[in-house]
């Protein structure tokens, strides 16, 4: 196939940083639908969903061998990047710049275009993104934080004595990928991180039991360690966690890489880290 493809995208973020999807919609020459999409992203920002939502509909245009592409967004911003009209300064972006660029050798005549929200095209693509986003589950929320104060669980640690054995099981029996590809050994006593390969979501942390780095501090015996959550604005859910006596065993910290974390138990003794990344796109 060798036909002109119309590509309408979008991205959308809610908190900016925040949960985030990318939608769009494939249509020919005739004006006809040949392909919808969509996708939860995670935690991202309005511009980063931007970008992956013109990814995902050139990837498609990339399969359905379409050689001419016109590509809608009404993002302004990402428009004229494209165009070579801004320059890309954040390191988020100029990644994802990057794939849009090794893209674009896939086709013979390329173009991106600015519209209104109002476009019928961008419409419906915001529509596949509102409900991919009312549709992600929301683990943990609080009755006096407003809707921008979204905990995203993000990582689940366990202790183990035998990492090896740990790592084969989950990855080998269980199908989940090493993120961290170490050695046997250098596994101890560094954390192994495995995440489904197929899907974005919660990584599964193991610990070596007797490594106190990074971890809270162990007042029984516990093969469960903490789960993690990112959040949007952590001083909002650490005045509410305050105010309802949740106990809270360290207060809002600087990390080492430019995040801010909480530490607290939730009603059953369970161990919460809550992380807020300050990086600006």
């Amino acid at each position: 196939m060798s036909q002109k493809l119309l590509l309408y995208s979008d991205g959308g973020a809610r908190g900016n940083p925040g949960p985030a999807a990318a939608a769009y919609i494939a249509l020919n020459e005739a004006g006809e639908i040949i392909k919808t999409d969509t996708r939860g992203l995670g935690i991202s920002t309005n511009n980063q969903a931007e970008y992956e939502a013109l990814l995902m509909a050139l990837q498609f245009a990339v399969t359905y061998g379409a050689k001419r592409v016109v590509c809608y967004l009404d993002s302004e911003l990402v428009v004229k990047q494209l165009n070579g009209e801004y320059a890309v300064k954040s390191p988020q972006l100029q990644k994802l710049w990057s794939q849009v660029q090794k893209l674009r050798g896939e086709f013979s005549d390329i173009c991106f275009q600015n519209v209104r929200r109002s476009n019928s095209g961008i419409a419906k693509a915001d529509a596949l993104v509102n409900q991919t986003l009312d549709g992600q589950k929301r683990p943990l929320s609080f009755a006096s934080c407003d809707k921008k104060s979204v905990a995203l669980l993000v990582n689940v640690c366990i202790r183990t004595g035998n990492m090896a054995r740990s790592v084969d099981f989950y990855s080998r029996l269980l199908g989940l990928e090493i993120k961290n590809p170490l050695t046997i050994k250098e596994f101890n006593p560094k954390s192994v991180f495995l995440q489904d390969p197929q899907r974005r979501g919660c990584t599964l942390e193991l610990i070596p039991s007797q490594s106190q780095v990074g971890c809270l501090p162990m007042n029984k015996p516990s093969l469960f360690d903490h789960l993690r959550f990112e959040v949007v604005d952590i001083q909002k859910i650490f005045v509410a966690l305050k105010k309802e006596n949740f106990p809270l065993i360290y207060e809002p910290a600087h990390g080492k890489e430019t995040s801010i974390r909480v530490f607290v138990e939730d009603p059953n003794g369970i161990r919460i880290e809550l992380v807020e990344h300050n990086s600006s796109v």
